[in-house]
């Protein structure tokens, strides 16, 4: 019996009332393990060391790599195999610098070798089987993670960024993300334990929005939290009220934030929008500080290297490549040399806030999001983005590359959208694509979203370039 969704089950078919009672137990149970055990001593050591040198980071990072690689030698049966094959030791990989010798980690080699991957000395009770949404790319079966990454080091590294936006613990904040708690309305819940409104990404619409933001606005939040695409839409609709909704900082992470969300975020919450980039495997993190320079990389959380991809080198530039992360903490599962699938770029050029940790200076979204022209040409996701966003009448919509030479494009019918406005997309997308594309657009009266509750404004279902 798997009690997990027989659990799932009982919650969602219970009163209002119980669903109240066991999210709030669930959240004091969370609360306990973010932020109880070490975590104000992770958190001091992470205030201290982001002060440091680069030299002496760098430091930190070989020396936790060496500790890492001697693990994964002797307890990993993967890495094991991998060392043999290359006739390497864990002495041949004493710096960051010598990662090349390695492979890349990939979704399809942990689905093909998990059981490999696990540590074989690394106690069963104190690891935790994660899942990720998987809404790009082959999905992850799943992985493990210490509890004490899991909980401790992720809360600690997440809580230095928000300290950095003026952000604390036990500060009031609304969360707008793809948690599923709720399947009829109200799609709202308080988790008392961390003094959190909780809204459903998955059930925000043109019937719920005027809710949701008279709940943000009764429960005077210090931050909003969420996904880039929620809380721009949350903004939109207060420029049609033409209200505001004043708060300290508002957070982003899970998607690609884009500039004309950032400016409408921001003028709607009349404060600074500080993103952030991750992923649920936990091997890099890096956010933005107060000075909005770039990303900070977390240089005690893992080791991140940016890879040319040779099918995209004509298109890319300022040395953008894919980010590779290396973590220095998973001893129940290594992710070395980890492909995320993201795309960005290191920064050559120091950050005036004073922090040693490095930069990466551009996040420009996920591989598979990336669009090709009949012809093969790469076009990015932030030139539709861009080239749509100068059209006012253009709220909400989807690009999706179906086959070689097909595409369509779904648009969010807002009564704004006749013949003239089709035409003049049809040129942007023709600019880019080439008038030999076949092109399609859909009126449509919403986009879905992702599992994961995420907005996904560019789709590759035809992804013949990704390897």
């Amino acid at each position: 019996m798997n009690w997990g969704n027989l659990l799932t089950k009982v919650y969602f078919s219970s009163p209002r009332s119980i669903q109240k009672i066991a999210l709030n137990l669930y959240g004091y149970w969370q609360a306990r393990q973010r932020f109880g055990g070490e975590f104000k001593k992770v958190l001091e050591e992470l205030e201290e060391s982001q002060w440091w040198a680069p030299s002496e980071l760098e430091e930190l990072q070989n020396e936790l790599l060496r500790k890492m690689i001697k693990h994964a030698y002797e307890n990993v049966p993967y890495y094991r195999r991998v060392f043999n094959e290359r006739g390497l030791k864990p002495a041949d990989i004493k710096t960051k610098e010598d990662l090349p010798k390695l492979p890349f980690l990939t979704r399809e080699i942990i689905n093909e070798h998990f059981d490999e991957l696990v540590a074989r000395n690394f106690p069963r009770k104190e690891m935790v089987l994660h899942h990720t949404s998987g809404t790009t790319g082959q999905r992850l079966k799943g992985f493990y993670l210490p509890k004490k990454l899991r909980w401790t080091i992720n809360y600690a590294h997440l809580y230095r960024f928000y300290r950095w936006a003026g952000f604390d613990v036990g500060e009031r904040r609304v969360t707008i993300a793809g948690r599923f708690f709720t399947n009829r309305p109200p799609y709202w819940m308080i988790n008392w334990a961390e003094k959190q409104l909780l809204l459903s990404t998955h059930h925000l619409s043109a019937r719920t929005v005027d809710v949701y933001i008279e709940r943000i606005r009764k429960f005077s939040p210090q931050a909003i939290q969420g996904h880039p695409s929620a809380i721009a839409y949350l903004a939109r609709r207060l420029e049609e009220l033409d209200i505001t909704i004043p708060v300290k900082a508002v957070l982003t992470t899970g998607e690609q934030l884009y500039p004309d969300q950032r400016e409408i975020i921001e003028r709607r919450f009349q404060c600074k929008v500080f993103d952030a980039w991750g992923h649920g495997e936990s091997a890099g993190m890096a956010a933005e500080c107060e000075k909005h320079m770039g990303y900070h990389i977390a240089s005690e959380y893992g080791i991140i290297e940016i890879i040319e991809r040779k099918e995209l080198s004509n298109e890319l530039s300022d040395g953008v490549g894919e980010i590779v992360a290396t973590s220095l903490h998973n001893y129940a599962m290594p992710f070395i040399r980890y492909r995320t699938g993201d795309l960005g770029s290191l920064a050559g050029y120091n950050c005036p806030c004073g922090r040693g940790l490095p930069l990466l200076s551009k996040i420009i979204g996920r591989i598979d999001e990336i669009i090709t022209t009949p012809e093969g040409k790469v076009v990015l996701p932030v030139a539709f983005r861009t080239s749509f966003a100068k059209l006012d009448f253009l709220e909400e919509y989807q690009f999706v590359q179906e086959k070689a030479n097909e595409y369509r494009m779904f648009i969010v019918d807002n009564g704004r959208i006749g013949m003239k406005e089709q035409s003049k997309i049809m040129e942007i997308l023709h600019y880019y694509l080439g008038t030999s594309a076949n092109l399609h657009l859909e009126l449509v009266t919403e986009i879905p979203k992702t599992p994961g509750a995420k907005q996904k404004l560019i789709v590759n279902r035809y992804r013949s370039w990704v390897t």
